[in-house]
């Protein structure tokens, strides 16, 4: 018997094709296409300021979700952000769609009431990205003020009761999954792992010439989880043996430099004049930029100090490239030292440096770690394949929940 083809919403505040997007907006997008492969009807409901309609991107249909008017205005937690109107609000756009299924990511916690009022058929499935606690901590953002520790509380309170009244989560990683649990002082949650995904299209890419010089290439939002300000650190030691090396940052800034700063200009500040000559800050890029800047580049650095499973790092990947990160537990169930990329200690930019400086001496070693890194993903993380693992999930009976 042919299981029937489910309707899935995905509900997130982020979307490629909508201004800002992040791994949360393009892992949507590409579960999304991969559904409308396998004979699904996935609808992304949009959660933004204002309600200006359906819109589309392709076969996908896009549907703004959001608290406005009188509501807008009572405090957390009837109306304001991940509400008891908004679920509300919510439960509605699910019935009228008719959807079997509901997926959320953790962050923002904006399926935390659904569960009070959602149709009786609808399955709610939460995702773990990377919650609000554990960027804090990584960021080593510290509350100041009473209203900072509210605004702290609430964001833990309302990503916790989300996972809590899911019908069932999944994790980016294993170690997405035990992190989250410490941060949100969860005993004993029950999650699948079910990694994030490569396009097809992406194995495909056409080539792109590749640059006169060498350009090594860091994707991310300057941010200080992300580790932008390591690889700045390891910028003067690979020019003393390589001058003509070039640098692209490309990724918005953010206020998480040392006294909440622009992380651009305390990373601008860390460079000599004549190393700033070499690093091109791009800002934020679109996905057909960052595709290009992909192709471009001779080596793809991530220096993070904590991930999930990087979209960007598995879209590097599928097209080949030599690529270094540190040793973190969610980059590790991504890339072997030595066999598909290259690994080095965290908070280390001399070795950092090193990787970096190996590659760009050695063209056979980068084409070795880039083919193997390309069959890694192609083996392990195609979205066809990942699709089929999370409509298992879907199809799921309710798994207990954690207390």
């Amino acid at each position: 018997m042919v299981d029937p083809p489910l309707r899935i919403g995905f509900l997130t505040s982020e979307y490629p094709t909508q201004g800002y997007t992040g791994g949360i907006g393009s892992y949507v997008r590409q579960m999304a296409q991969s559904l409308v492969e396998l004979g699904h009807f996935p609808v992304v409901l949009l959660s933004v300021p204002s309600n200006d309609g359906l819109i589309w991107d392709g076969s996908i249909p896009i549907h703004r979700i959001c608290v406005s008017g009188l509501a807008s205005r009572m405090p957390w937690p009837l109306g304001r952000g991940a509400s008891v109107v908004f679920a509300r609000a919510l439960a509605r756009l699910a019935n009228d769609l008719d959807l079997n299924v509901l997926e959320a990511p953790e962050w923002g916690g904006l399926t935390a009431f659904l569960n009070l009022v959602k149709p009786k058929k609808l399955r709610v499935i939460v995702r773990l990205h990377t919650c609000s606690a554990i960027i804090r901590e990584v960021n080593k953002s510290r509350p100041t003020s009473m209203r900072d520790r509210l605004n702290s509380y609430r964001s833990d309170f309302v990503e916790r009761r989300a996972i809590l009244t899911a019908d069932a989560v999944t994790a980016v990683s294993k170690a997405i999954g035990e992190e989250t649990k410490k941060a949100l002082g969860l005993s004993s949650p029950t999650f699948d792992v079910v990694p994030n995904s490569v396009n097809d299209s992406a194995f495909s890419a056409e080539d792109v010439k590749a640059a006169d010089t060498p350009i090594v290439l860091f994707v991310g939002r300057l941010e200080w989880r992300k580790g932008p300000d390591l690889l700045i650190r390891a910028i003067p030691s690979i020019l003393e043996r390589y001058p003509n090396v070039r640098f692209r940052f490309a990724g918005m800034d953010t206020l998480t430099g040392p006294g909440s700063r622009s992380m651009k200009s305390y990373l601008e500040g860390l460079l000599s004049d004549e190393a700033r000559t070499k690093v091109h800050f791009a800002g934020h890029l679109a996905p057909a930029e960052v595709e290009v800047a992909l192709q471009q580049a001779t080596v793809c650095v991530f220096p993070s100090r904590y991930e999930g499973l990087p979209m960007v790092c598995l879209e590097a990947m599928a097209r080949g490239k030599p690529i270094v990160t540190t040793d973190l537990p969610g980059f590790c169930e991504l890339i072997s030292d030595g066999e598909n990329g290259m690994v080095v200690r965290g908070e280390d930019p001399q070795s950092l440096a090193s990787a970096i400086a190996k590659l760009i001496a050695d063209g056979s070693l980068r084409a070795k770690l880039g083919n193997a890194a390309r069959e890694s993903a192609h083996s392990h993380f195609r979205a066809a394949e990942v699709a089929k693992s999370m409509l298992r999930v879907y199809r799921a009976p309710t798994t207990v929940k954690a207390q």
